[in-house]
């Protein structure tokens, strides 16, 4: 695949295109994963348009933004336009996974008309007042964040006392060792955790956008997912009113493993 790149000031959108049929999803990746797992939805009849977010492949946001000036959802929306445009798509389906999935929570309500459906898988932003999403509001969590990207052994060393104190679930110390690993992993997953806090799924819009308009709404989460676990999922569709748009299946967080991709795939109806 071929890529593009939109860009407006210093903010650059990298994207792919796959097949050109009538119907169009349009899907964001998870942290730190690549667009080619959406290429198992290649049908036909099927156009995929593969959204890279900012800090991934050639996707830039100003690093000195990141404290100052974080990135909004209406500042993503105008390249998302642009991308719409240049694609001269109407109507499309959105696919998100893990962070992915927050984008495209954040991103609906600018959509209301133009979607056929959404499916988010296990996506980030459920619970604005997880742990995850709180602290990243907090201007001192983020500056030792960003002291840690200098040394992310040292943050390695915090969450196994955290793990040690129960206050960090296994499967969460697995998560952080895996991007902690090295230090360009940890400097992105500190980038993007500080500087996407500002976008937030708008629970007002999607609720309203949910009961006037016929848009097949899907949150499909792993039962055995102890990163983003299915009780976050089941308050925010209780809080949506549509605690039936919740599909869980048998894996992980791992939900591109090739042995779980059947489960997945049964699971998106388009």
């Amino acid at each position: 695949m071929n890529s593009q790149v939109i860009e407006i000031e210093k903010l650059a959108i990298e994207y792919y295109v796959e097949g050109v049929g009538k119907n169009t999803l349009i899907c964001f990746h998870g942290h730190g994963r690549p667009v080619e797992d959406f290429l198992f939805l290649r049908k036909a009849d099927r156009k995929l348009i593969l959204i890279v977010l900012p800090h991934h492949g050639k996707s830039k946001f100003p690093i000195d933004r990141i404290e100052a000036q974080p990135l909004s959802i209406s500042e993503f929306n105008s390249i998302f336009e642009k991308i719409l445009k240049k694609e001269a798509v109407e109507h499309f389906h959105f696919i998100g996974f893990s962070q992915g999935g927050r984008f495209v929570l954040s991103l609906l309500p600018f959509y209301a008309d133009r979607l056929k459906s959404v499916h988010v898988i296990s996506p980030d932003g459920m619970d604005r007042n997880s742990f995850y999403n709180r602290t990243s509001r907090i201007k001192i969590t983020r500056l030792i964040f960003k002291k840690w990207e200098n040394n992310p052994k040292s943050f390695i060393q915090a969450a196994r006392l955290a793990y040690k104190l129960r206050l960090v679930r296994p499967k969460v110390l697995s998560f952080i060792e895996l991007f902690a690993e090295d230090r360009e992993k940890f400097q992105r997953a500190s980038r993007t955790w500080r500087g996407f806090r500002n976008i937030q799924p708008d629970l007002d819009a999607i609720f309203d956008l949910l009961n006037s308009n016929k848009i097949y709404f899907k949150v499909i989460m792993g039962k055995y997912d102890q990163v983003i676990r299915t009780q976050q999922a089941k308050e925010f569709l209780e809080k949506l009113g549509c605690p039936q748009a919740l599909k869980e299946i048998e894996c992980g967080h791992d939900f591109f493993k090739k042995s779980n991709l059947l489960r997945l795939n049964d699971a998106i109806k388009i």
